[in-house]
Protein backbone atom coordinates (compact mmCIF):
# COMPACT_ATOMS: atom_id res chain seq x y z
CA UNK A 1 0.00 0.00 0.00
CA UNK A 2 1.26 3.21 -0.38
CA UNK A 3 3.02 4.94 2.39
CA UNK A 4 1.25 7.95 1.61
CA UNK A 5 -2.40 8.56 2.03
CA UNK A 6 -4.78 10.29 -0.43
CA UNK A 7 -7.50 11.09 1.26
CA UNK A 8 -9.46 10.03 4.85
CA UNK A 9 -12.78 9.19 5.06
CA UNK A 10 -15.35 11.71 6.76
CA UNK A 11 -19.15 11.66 7.78
CA UNK A 12 -20.56 8.21 8.12
CA UNK A 13 -20.19 5.59 5.87
CA UNK A 14 -21.90 2.15 4.93
CA UNK A 15 -20.33 -0.77 3.96
CA UNK A 16 -21.19 0.58 -0.17
CA UNK A 17 -20.75 4.20 0.07
CA UNK A 18 -18.26 6.58 1.75
CA UNK A 19 -17.45 10.43 1.79
CA UNK A 20 -13.77 10.42 1.11
CA UNK A 21 -12.15 14.01 1.82
CA UNK A 22 -8.71 14.48 -0.21
CA UNK A 23 -4.90 15.82 0.14
CA UNK A 24 -5.00 18.20 -3.16
CA UNK A 25 -1.72 18.20 -2.95
CA UNK A 26 -0.78 14.13 -3.27
CA UNK A 27 0.97 13.11 -6.03
CA UNK A 28 -1.41 11.41 -7.59
CA UNK A 29 -4.55 14.09 -8.84
CA UNK A 30 -7.79 12.49 -7.19
CA UNK A 31 -9.99 12.06 -10.23
CA UNK A 32 -13.57 10.24 -11.36
CA UNK A 33 -13.33 6.52 -12.10
CA UNK A 34 -9.86 6.43 -10.24
CA UNK A 35 -9.41 2.80 -7.90
CA UNK A 36 -9.04 3.29 -4.03
CA UNK A 37 -7.93 1.02 -1.29
CA UNK A 38 -8.81 1.14 2.59
CA UNK A 39 -8.91 -1.27 5.82
CA UNK A 40 -12.06 -2.52 6.80
CA UNK A 41 -12.13 -4.87 10.11
CA UNK A 42 -12.75 -7.52 6.99
CA UNK A 43 -9.69 -6.51 5.94
CA UNK A 44 -8.69 -3.83 2.48
CA UNK A 45 -11.41 -2.96 0.46
CA UNK A 46 -11.51 -1.00 -2.94
CA UNK A 47 -14.09 1.34 -4.40
CA UNK A 48 -14.35 3.13 -7.46
CA UNK A 49 -14.46 7.69 -6.98
CA UNK A 50 -17.75 8.27 -8.01
CA UNK A 51 -18.38 12.30 -7.71
CA UNK A 52 -16.00 14.56 -6.87
CA UNK A 53 -16.75 18.04 -5.20
CA UNK A 54 -14.07 21.32 -4.93
CA UNK A 55 -14.89 23.66 -2.52
CA UNK A 56 -13.90 26.61 -0.19
CA UNK A 57 -15.01 27.62 3.12
CA UNK A 58 -14.05 31.60 2.56
CA UNK A 59 -16.17 31.22 -0.73
CA UNK A 60 -19.56 29.80 -0.52
CA UNK A 61 -22.69 29.34 -2.55
CA UNK A 62 -23.80 32.23 -1.62
CA UNK A 63 -21.54 34.85 -1.76
CA UNK A 64 -22.22 37.51 -4.38
CA UNK A 65 -19.38 40.01 -5.81
CA UNK A 66 -16.58 38.97 -7.71
CA UNK A 67 -14.60 42.29 -6.85
CA UNK A 68 -15.08 41.09 -3.04
CA UNK A 69 -13.80 37.81 -4.15
CA UNK A 70 -10.73 39.16 -5.99
CA UNK A 71 -9.92 41.12 -2.97
CA UNK A 72 -9.79 38.74 -0.66
CA UNK A 73 -7.33 36.59 -2.90
CA UNK A 74 -5.25 39.90 -2.98
CA UNK A 75 -4.60 40.08 1.00
CA UNK A 76 -4.58 36.46 1.64
CA UNK A 77 -4.04 33.04 0.16
CA UNK A 78 -7.72 31.66 0.16
CA UNK A 79 -6.04 28.52 -1.49
CA UNK A 80 -4.84 27.23 1.57
CA UNK A 81 -8.40 26.82 2.72
CA UNK A 82 -9.95 24.80 -0.35
CA UNK A 83 -11.05 21.27 -0.24
CA UNK A 84 -11.72 18.46 -2.29
CA UNK A 85 -14.96 15.31 -1.43
CA UNK A 86 -15.15 12.95 -3.04
CA UNK A 87 -17.84 9.85 -3.07
CA UNK A 88 -16.66 6.51 -3.42
CA UNK A 89 -18.21 3.18 -4.25
CA UNK A 90 -16.60 0.39 -2.47
CA UNK A 91 -17.15 -3.27 -4.71
CA UNK A 92 -15.20 -6.40 -3.03
CA UNK A 93 -12.61 -7.32 -0.27
CA UNK A 94 -9.61 -6.78 -2.24
CA UNK A 95 -7.50 -10.03 -1.42
CA UNK A 96 -10.27 -12.34 -3.07
CA UNK A 97 -10.77 -10.38 -5.82
CA UNK A 98 -6.93 -9.55 -6.21
CA UNK A 99 -5.71 -13.28 -5.95
CA UNK A 100 -8.76 -15.30 -7.35
CA UNK A 101 -11.03 -12.81 -9.13
CA UNK A 102 -13.95 -12.80 -6.91
CA UNK A 103 -15.88 -10.10 -6.21
CA UNK A 104 -16.50 -10.47 -2.24
CA UNK A 105 -19.51 -7.24 -1.01
CA UNK A 106 -17.63 -6.34 2.54
CA UNK A 107 -20.79 -5.98 4.96
CA UNK A 108 -19.04 -3.76 7.74
CA UNK A 109 -18.85 0.07 7.03
CA UNK A 110 -14.75 1.58 7.17
CA UNK A 111 -14.57 3.62 9.71
CA UNK A 112 -14.51 7.57 9.86
CA UNK A 113 -11.13 8.64 9.54
CA UNK A 114 -10.08 5.62 8.19
CA UNK A 115 -7.01 6.56 5.56
CA UNK A 116 -7.93 6.18 1.78
CA UNK A 117 -5.25 5.38 -0.76
CA UNK A 118 -4.59 4.79 -4.66
CA UNK A 119 -4.78 1.42 -5.55
CA UNK A 120 -1.37 -0.38 -6.71
CA UNK A 121 -1.22 -0.45 -10.49
CA UNK A 122 -0.10 -4.35 -10.18
CA UNK A 123 -3.32 -5.12 -8.37
CA UNK A 124 -5.16 -3.39 -10.69
CA UNK A 125 -3.55 -5.24 -13.40
CA UNK A 126 -4.47 -8.85 -12.23
CA UNK A 127 -8.09 -7.15 -11.34
CA UNK A 128 -8.44 -6.14 -14.73
CA UNK A 129 -6.16 -7.49 -17.73
CA UNK A 130 -6.28 -11.34 -16.20
CA UNK A 131 -3.59 -13.88 -18.17
CA UNK A 132 -6.74 -16.34 -17.94
CA UNK A 133 -7.60 -17.46 -21.33
CA UNK A 134 -10.86 -16.11 -23.09
CA UNK A 135 -9.99 -12.74 -22.22
CA UNK A 136 -9.51 -9.43 -24.60
CA UNK A 137 -8.09 -6.11 -23.84
CA UNK A 138 -10.06 -2.72 -25.47
CA UNK A 139 -8.69 -0.14 -23.88
CA UNK A 140 -7.25 0.85 -20.34
CA UNK A 141 -8.12 2.55 -17.34
CA UNK A 142 -9.22 5.87 -17.64
CA UNK A 143 -7.98 6.99 -14.38
CA UNK A 144 -4.28 4.60 -15.20
CA UNK A 145 -3.49 4.48 -18.63
CA UNK A 146 -0.52 2.00 -17.66
CA UNK A 147 -3.41 -0.85 -16.60
CA UNK A 148 -4.86 -2.42 -19.79
CA UNK A 149 -8.63 -3.10 -19.56
CA UNK A 150 -9.55 -6.66 -20.90
CA UNK A 151 -13.33 -8.35 -20.96
CA UNK A 152 -14.27 -12.15 -20.64
CA UNK A 153 -15.45 -12.85 -23.98
CA UNK A 154 -17.26 -16.38 -22.76
CA UNK A 155 -19.87 -13.60 -21.02
CA UNK A 156 -20.59 -11.85 -24.01
CA UNK A 157 -23.55 -14.86 -24.51
CA UNK A 158 -25.35 -12.72 -22.00
CA UNK A 159 -25.28 -10.17 -24.40
CA UNK A 160 -23.67 -7.08 -25.06
CA UNK A 161 -25.08 -2.89 -25.63
CA UNK A 162 -23.08 -0.64 -26.96
CA UNK A 163 -24.42 2.46 -26.41
CA UNK A 164 -23.86 6.63 -27.18
CA UNK A 165 -24.34 9.61 -28.93
CA UNK A 166 -23.37 10.28 -32.62
CA UNK A 167 -19.74 10.72 -32.94
CA UNK A 168 -19.10 9.49 -29.18
CA UNK A 169 -17.24 6.30 -30.47
CA UNK A 170 -19.90 3.58 -30.84
CA UNK A 171 -18.75 1.99 -34.36
CA UNK A 172 -15.27 1.63 -33.03
CA UNK A 173 -15.71 -0.10 -30.45
CA UNK A 174 -17.36 -2.52 -32.27
CA UNK A 175 -14.44 -2.53 -34.88
CA UNK A 176 -11.77 -2.88 -31.61
CA UNK A 177 -14.12 -5.59 -30.54
CA UNK A 178 -14.64 -7.39 -34.35
CA UNK A 179 -11.62 -7.45 -34.67
CA UNK A 180 -10.30 -9.00 -32.19
CA UNK A 181 -12.83 -11.50 -31.07
CA UNK A 182 -12.09 -12.81 -34.55
CA UNK A 183 -8.40 -12.35 -34.92
CA UNK A 184 -7.22 -12.97 -31.46
CA UNK A 185 -9.92 -15.86 -30.55
CA UNK A 186 -10.89 -16.71 -34.37
CA UNK A 187 -14.47 -16.04 -32.99
CA UNK A 188 -17.43 -15.91 -35.61
CA UNK A 189 -19.42 -12.66 -35.96
CA UNK A 190 -21.94 -10.79 -38.05
CA UNK A 191 -22.39 -6.97 -38.32
CA UNK A 192 -25.44 -5.74 -39.76
CA UNK A 193 -24.28 -2.81 -40.92
CA UNK A 194 -27.00 -0.38 -41.79
CA UNK A 195 -24.83 2.52 -43.21
CA UNK A 196 -22.13 0.36 -44.73
CA UNK A 197 -19.09 1.61 -42.10
CA UNK A 198 -17.90 -1.57 -41.44
CA UNK A 199 -17.35 -3.45 -45.24
CA UNK A 200 -14.02 -1.19 -45.80
CA UNK A 201 -12.36 -2.37 -42.38
CA UNK A 202 -8.56 -3.73 -43.44
CA UNK A 203 -8.75 -6.54 -41.74
CA UNK A 204 -7.89 -9.09 -44.36
CA UNK A 205 -8.94 -12.35 -44.86
CA UNK A 206 -10.86 -12.63 -41.83
CA UNK A 207 -13.45 -10.49 -43.27
CA UNK A 208 -16.83 -11.57 -45.44
CA UNK A 209 -18.52 -9.26 -46.45
CA UNK A 210 -22.26 -10.18 -47.48
CA UNK A 211 -24.92 -8.28 -49.97
CA UNK A 212 -28.49 -8.27 -48.48
CA UNK A 213 -29.36 -11.31 -50.29
CA UNK A 214 -32.22 -13.74 -48.96
CA UNK A 215 -32.85 -17.19 -50.69
CA UNK A 216 -36.34 -17.92 -51.22
CA UNK A 217 -35.90 -21.20 -50.76
CA UNK A 218 -35.05 -20.39 -46.67
CA UNK A 219 -38.26 -18.67 -46.06
CA UNK A 220 -40.64 -20.63 -43.86
CA UNK A 221 -44.39 -19.92 -44.10
CA UNK A 222 -44.55 -17.86 -40.64
CA UNK A 223 -41.94 -15.35 -42.38
CA UNK A 224 -43.22 -14.83 -45.77
CA UNK A 225 -46.66 -14.55 -44.30
CA UNK A 226 -44.99 -11.66 -41.72
CA UNK A 227 -43.11 -10.17 -44.84
CA UNK A 228 -46.53 -10.18 -46.78
CA UNK A 229 -47.57 -8.17 -43.77
CA UNK A 230 -50.99 -10.74 -43.91
CA UNK A 231 -53.17 -9.43 -40.71
CA UNK A 232 -53.85 -11.93 -37.81
CA UNK A 233 -57.15 -12.15 -38.35
CA UNK A 234 -57.31 -12.32 -42.22
CA UNK A 235 -57.81 -16.11 -41.66
CA UNK A 236 -58.91 -16.54 -45.53
CA UNK A 237 -55.63 -14.87 -47.05
CA UNK A 238 -53.38 -16.95 -44.49
CA UNK A 239 -55.48 -19.96 -45.43
CA UNK A 240 -55.30 -19.49 -49.41
CA UNK A 241 -51.18 -18.53 -48.76
CA UNK A 242 -50.24 -21.75 -46.86
CA UNK A 243 -51.74 -24.16 -49.47
CA UNK A 244 -50.36 -22.02 -52.29
CA UNK A 245 -47.04 -22.00 -50.58
CA UNK A 246 -47.08 -25.84 -49.89
CA UNK A 247 -48.00 -26.40 -53.91
CA UNK A 248 -44.54 -24.37 -54.43
CA UNK A 249 -42.09 -26.32 -51.91
CA UNK A 250 -43.63 -29.36 -53.01
CA UNK A 251 -42.70 -28.75 -56.59
CA UNK A 252 -39.06 -27.57 -55.06
CA UNK A 253 -38.63 -30.59 -53.17
CA UNK A 254 -39.63 -33.07 -56.50
CA UNK A 255 -36.67 -30.74 -58.22
CA UNK A 256 -39.15 -29.15 -60.53
CA UNK A 257 -38.15 -26.28 -59.54
CA UNK A 258 -35.45 -23.82 -59.19
CA UNK A 259 -34.77 -21.21 -56.41
CA UNK A 260 -35.10 -18.27 -58.83
CA UNK A 261 -38.21 -19.87 -59.97
CA UNK A 262 -40.10 -19.91 -56.49
CA UNK A 263 -41.61 -16.31 -56.01
CA UNK A 264 -42.05 -16.59 -59.60
CA UNK A 265 -44.40 -19.88 -59.28
CA UNK A 266 -46.20 -18.79 -55.92
CA UNK A 267 -48.01 -16.04 -58.37
CA UNK A 268 -48.76 -18.75 -61.09
CA UNK A 269 -50.40 -21.05 -58.24
CA UNK A 270 -52.08 -17.75 -56.78
CA UNK A 271 -53.48 -17.07 -60.48
CA UNK A 272 -54.53 -20.46 -60.55
CA UNK A 273 -56.75 -20.88 -57.45
CA UNK A 274 -58.34 -17.56 -58.29
CA UNK A 275 -59.20 -19.03 -61.64
CA UNK A 276 -60.97 -22.03 -60.61
CA UNK A 277 -62.50 -20.03 -57.86
CA UNK A 278 -64.23 -17.79 -60.19
CA UNK A 279 -65.23 -20.71 -61.98
CA UNK A 280 -67.35 -21.42 -58.82
CA UNK A 281 -69.09 -18.10 -59.74
CA UNK A 282 -70.93 -16.72 -56.85
CA UNK A 283 -70.26 -19.90 -54.64
CA UNK A 284 -67.08 -19.25 -53.89
CA UNK A 285 -66.59 -15.26 -53.79
CA UNK A 286 -64.96 -15.13 -50.62
CA UNK A 287 -61.87 -17.33 -51.36
CA UNK A 288 -61.84 -14.92 -55.19
CA UNK A 289 -61.19 -12.03 -53.02
CA UNK A 290 -58.99 -14.02 -50.76
CA UNK A 291 -56.94 -14.89 -53.53
CA UNK A 292 -56.47 -11.33 -54.81
CA UNK A 293 -55.32 -10.38 -51.65
CA UNK A 294 -52.80 -12.99 -51.22
CA UNK A 295 -51.89 -11.49 -55.01
CA UNK A 296 -51.95 -7.78 -53.76
CA UNK A 297 -49.70 -8.24 -50.57
CA UNK A 298 -47.54 -10.54 -53.29
CA UNK A 299 -46.84 -7.74 -55.51
CA UNK A 300 -46.15 -5.52 -52.59
CA UNK A 301 -43.77 -8.15 -51.85
CA UNK A 302 -41.89 -7.64 -54.28
CA UNK A 303 -42.04 -4.56 -54.70
CA UNK A 304 -40.32 -3.86 -51.15
CA UNK A 305 -38.18 -6.88 -50.74
CA UNK A 306 -37.60 -7.73 -54.50
CA UNK A 307 -33.82 -6.42 -54.13
CA UNK A 308 -32.79 -9.01 -51.48
CA UNK A 309 -34.87 -11.85 -52.47
CA UNK A 310 -32.80 -13.65 -54.62
CA UNK A 311 -32.11 -17.54 -55.93
CA UNK A 312 -28.35 -16.79 -56.44
CA UNK A 313 -28.66 -16.22 -52.42
CA UNK A 314 -26.48 -19.25 -50.87
CA UNK A 315 -28.84 -21.64 -49.42
CA UNK A 316 -26.33 -23.03 -46.62
CA UNK A 317 -26.16 -20.39 -44.04
CA UNK A 318 -22.44 -21.49 -43.46
CA UNK A 319 -21.87 -19.87 -46.81
CA UNK A 320 -23.64 -16.48 -45.99
CA UNK A 321 -22.55 -16.13 -42.71
CA UNK A 322 -19.03 -18.26 -42.77
CA UNK A 323 -17.66 -19.95 -39.43
CA UNK A 324 -14.34 -18.11 -38.10
CA UNK A 325 -15.25 -14.91 -39.88
CA UNK A 326 -15.97 -10.95 -39.37
CA UNK A 327 -19.18 -11.51 -41.63
CA UNK A 328 -20.50 -8.11 -42.29
CA UNK A 329 -23.64 -7.55 -44.22
CA UNK A 330 -23.76 -4.41 -45.78
CA UNK A 331 -27.15 -3.31 -45.38
CA UNK A 332 -26.89 0.39 -47.08
CA UNK A 333 -28.19 -0.41 -50.37
CA UNK A 334 -31.93 -0.68 -48.90
CA UNK A 335 -34.73 0.55 -46.92
CA UNK A 336 -35.33 -0.12 -42.66
CA UNK A 337 -38.21 -2.80 -44.43
CA UNK A 338 -35.75 -4.21 -46.79
CA UNK A 339 -33.38 -4.59 -44.00
CA UNK A 340 -35.47 -5.20 -41.33
CA UNK A 341 -36.14 -8.57 -42.95
CA UNK A 342 -32.58 -9.38 -43.92
CA UNK A 343 -31.34 -9.32 -40.04
CA UNK A 344 -34.36 -10.89 -38.85
CA UNK A 345 -33.95 -13.64 -41.62
CA UNK A 346 -30.86 -14.23 -40.46
CA UNK A 347 -31.20 -14.34 -36.63
CA UNK A 348 -34.02 -16.79 -36.93
CA UNK A 349 -31.53 -19.27 -38.95
CA UNK A 350 -28.51 -18.20 -36.58
CA UNK A 351 -30.42 -19.51 -33.54
CA UNK A 352 -32.27 -22.07 -35.19
CA UNK A 353 -28.76 -23.75 -36.61
CA UNK A 354 -27.46 -23.22 -33.06
CA UNK A 355 -30.46 -25.47 -31.60
CA UNK A 356 -30.15 -27.95 -34.20
CA UNK A 357 -26.15 -27.89 -33.89
CA UNK A 358 -26.24 -28.77 -29.60
CA UNK A 359 -29.51 -30.78 -29.82
CA UNK A 360 -27.71 -33.26 -31.99
CA UNK A 361 -24.95 -33.43 -30.45
CA UNK A 362 -23.14 -31.73 -33.67
CA UNK A 363 -24.85 -34.01 -36.56
CA UNK A 364 -26.04 -31.39 -38.12
CA UNK A 365 -26.85 -27.51 -38.09
CA UNK A 366 -24.65 -24.21 -37.62
CA UNK A 367 -21.49 -25.32 -35.93
CA UNK A 368 -19.77 -22.45 -33.94
CA UNK A 369 -21.26 -20.15 -31.76
CA UNK A 370 -21.92 -16.71 -32.75
CA UNK A 371 -22.40 -13.12 -31.73
CA UNK A 372 -24.66 -10.64 -33.72
CA UNK A 373 -24.15 -7.07 -33.75
CA UNK A 374 -27.53 -4.80 -34.79
CA UNK A 375 -26.14 -1.64 -35.75
CA UNK A 376 -29.05 0.85 -35.56
CA UNK A 377 -30.66 -1.06 -33.19
CA UNK A 378 -33.03 1.78 -32.04
CA UNK A 379 -34.72 1.07 -35.69
CA UNK A 380 -34.62 -2.50 -36.14
CA UNK A 381 -35.52 -3.12 -32.44
CA UNK A 382 -37.54 -0.14 -31.25
CA UNK A 383 -39.56 0.30 -28.27
CA UNK A 384 -43.13 1.18 -29.55
CA UNK A 385 -43.03 -0.83 -33.01
CA UNK A 386 -43.13 -4.48 -33.89
CA UNK A 387 -40.80 -5.46 -36.67
CA UNK A 388 -39.51 -8.59 -37.42
CA UNK A 389 -36.13 -8.13 -35.94
CA UNK A 390 -37.39 -7.29 -32.75
CA UNK A 391 -39.11 -10.39 -32.14
CA UNK A 392 -36.09 -12.77 -33.03
CA UNK A 393 -33.72 -10.43 -30.81
CA UNK A 394 -36.14 -10.94 -28.43
CA UNK A 395 -36.25 -14.75 -28.85
CA UNK A 396 -32.51 -14.73 -29.01
CA UNK A 397 -32.17 -12.83 -25.81
CA UNK A 398 -34.15 -15.05 -23.85
CA UNK A 399 -32.77 -18.09 -25.08
CA UNK A 400 -29.45 -17.74 -26.98
CA UNK A 401 -27.23 -18.40 -24.22
CA UNK A 402 -28.20 -21.57 -24.15
CA UNK A 403 -27.27 -22.81 -27.63
CA UNK A 404 -24.10 -19.70 -27.45
CA UNK A 405 -25.83 -16.87 -29.85
CA UNK A 406 -24.92 -13.82 -28.30
CA UNK A 407 -26.45 -10.01 -29.56
CA UNK A 408 -24.87 -7.21 -29.69
CA UNK A 409 -27.18 -4.16 -29.69
CA UNK A 410 -25.85 -0.85 -30.74
CA UNK A 411 -27.67 2.86 -30.82
CA UNK A 412 -27.74 6.27 -30.05
CA UNK A 413 -30.92 6.11 -28.93
CA UNK A 414 -31.25 4.35 -26.39
CA UNK A 415 -34.70 5.22 -25.09
CA UNK A 416 -36.07 4.32 -28.32
CA UNK A 417 -34.61 0.78 -28.25
CA UNK A 418 -36.60 -2.42 -27.20
CA UNK A 419 -36.56 -2.48 -23.01
CA UNK A 420 -37.25 -6.25 -22.33
CA UNK A 421 -34.33 -6.72 -25.18
CA UNK A 422 -31.81 -4.01 -23.93
CA UNK A 423 -32.54 -5.37 -20.20
CA UNK A 424 -31.78 -8.79 -20.94
CA UNK A 425 -27.80 -7.14 -22.36
CA UNK A 426 -26.30 -8.40 -19.30
CA UNK A 427 -23.11 -6.23 -20.20
CA UNK A 428 -22.82 -2.76 -21.15
CA UNK A 429 -20.59 -0.61 -22.85
CA UNK A 430 -21.36 3.42 -22.44
CA UNK A 431 -20.16 6.20 -24.02
CA UNK A 432 -21.00 9.72 -24.16
CA UNK A 433 -24.49 10.32 -23.32
CA UNK A 434 -26.21 13.71 -23.21
CA UNK A 435 -30.07 13.47 -24.06
CA UNK A 436 -31.66 13.62 -20.24
CA UNK A 437 -34.18 10.80 -21.28
CA UNK A 438 -31.89 8.53 -22.75
CA UNK A 439 -29.48 9.25 -19.56
CA UNK A 440 -32.78 8.25 -17.52
CA UNK A 441 -33.34 5.45 -19.67
CA UNK A 442 -29.83 3.39 -19.54
CA UNK A 443 -29.95 4.01 -15.83
CA UNK A 444 -33.23 2.18 -15.68
CA UNK A 445 -31.56 -0.79 -17.94
CA UNK A 446 -28.46 -0.89 -15.94
CA UNK A 447 -28.59 -2.26 -12.65
CA UNK A 448 -24.80 -1.29 -12.03
CA UNK A 449 -25.16 2.01 -12.84
CA UNK A 450 -25.40 4.36 -9.47
CA UNK A 451 -26.79 8.67 -9.75
CA UNK A 452 -23.23 9.50 -10.04
CA UNK A 453 -21.73 7.20 -12.72
CA UNK A 454 -25.23 8.47 -14.43
CA UNK A 455 -24.39 11.90 -14.54
CA UNK A 456 -20.59 12.18 -15.90
CA UNK A 457 -22.23 10.19 -18.78
CA UNK A 458 -22.28 13.88 -20.43
CA UNK A 459 -18.96 14.78 -20.08
CA UNK A 460 -17.14 11.44 -21.29
CA UNK A 461 -15.07 12.02 -24.40
CA UNK A 462 -15.54 10.12 -27.75
CA UNK A 463 -13.81 6.72 -27.10
CA UNK A 464 -14.03 6.71 -23.09
CA UNK A 465 -17.23 4.78 -21.96
CA UNK A 466 -18.67 3.01 -18.48
CA UNK A 467 -18.69 -1.07 -19.25
CA UNK A 468 -20.61 -2.93 -16.56
CA UNK A 469 -21.74 -6.42 -16.55
CA UNK A 470 -20.61 -9.87 -16.23
CA UNK A 471 -17.84 -9.44 -19.11
CA UNK A 472 -15.89 -7.71 -16.77
CA UNK A 473 -14.92 -8.23 -12.94
CA UNK A 474 -15.69 -4.32 -11.70
CA UNK A 475 -17.59 -1.74 -13.44
CA UNK A 476 -14.69 0.46 -15.07
CA UNK A 477 -14.42 3.64 -16.56
CA UNK A 478 -12.31 3.16 -19.79
CA UNK A 479 -10.75 4.45 -22.44
CA UNK A 480 -11.20 2.10 -25.45
CA UNK A 481 -8.80 1.54 -27.94
CA UNK A 482 -8.12 3.57 -31.36
CA UNK A 483 -9.13 0.88 -34.50
CA UNK A 484 -6.59 1.55 -36.84
CA UNK A 485 -8.69 -0.97 -39.43
CA UNK A 486 -11.67 1.30 -39.98
CA UNK A 487 -11.47 3.55 -42.55
CA UNK A 488 -14.82 5.58 -42.33
CA UNK A 489 -17.02 7.16 -39.59
CA UNK A 490 -16.86 10.10 -37.38
CA UNK A 491 -17.48 13.69 -39.27
CA UNK A 492 -17.57 14.52 -42.58
CA UNK A 493 -15.64 17.27 -43.62
CA UNK A 494 -18.11 19.58 -45.82
CA UNK A 495 -15.73 22.08 -46.86
CA UNK A 496 -13.13 19.51 -48.00
CA UNK A 497 -16.13 17.80 -50.05
CA UNK A 498 -16.93 21.55 -51.49
CA UNK A 499 -13.59 21.99 -52.49
CA UNK A 500 -13.07 18.92 -54.27
CA UNK A 501 -15.89 19.52 -55.96
CA UNK A 502 -14.73 22.62 -57.25
CA UNK A 503 -11.48 21.20 -58.40
CA UNK A 504 -13.03 18.44 -59.99
CA UNK A 505 -15.78 20.96 -61.66
CA UNK A 506 -13.70 23.94 -62.57
CA UNK A 507 -15.70 25.92 -60.86
CA UNK A 508 -14.19 29.52 -59.64
CA UNK A 509 -16.53 31.11 -56.30
CA UNK A 510 -13.48 33.56 -56.04
CA UNK A 511 -15.17 36.66 -57.93
CA UNK A 512 -18.60 35.84 -56.86
CA UNK A 513 -18.71 38.40 -53.21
Amino acid sequence: MNSKPIGVIVGESSPLYSTVLFDAGHERRPRIGMYLTTETEEGRILGIVEALRAGNPLIPEEVNSIQHVISMNEYRDIDDKKYLRGIVQWFSLLDPLADGGVVRSPTIPPAPSSRVYPAPTNVLRRIFSPSEKGWITIGSLLSDPDVPFGVNVDMLSRHLAILAVTGGGKSNTVCILAGKLVGELGGTLVVFDMHGEYSSMDLGDIMNVQRPLINPVNLGFDELKTMMRIPENAHNQERVLREAWGKVREERLKDKLGADEIMDELGNVLEAMKAAASRQGSKDTSTVNAVQGVLNRLNDLMDYYGDVLSGNAPVSLEEYIVPGKLNIIDLSSVDERAADAVVSHYLRRLLQGRKDYVRSRGARGYPVPVIAFIEEAHILVPSHAGTLTKYWASRIAREGRKFQVGIALVSQRPKNVDPDVLSQTNNKIILKIVEPSDLRYVQSATEQMSDNIRDMLPGLNPGEAVVVGMMTKLPAIVRIEYCKAKKTGGDTSLVRLWEEYRRNTGIDTSEIL
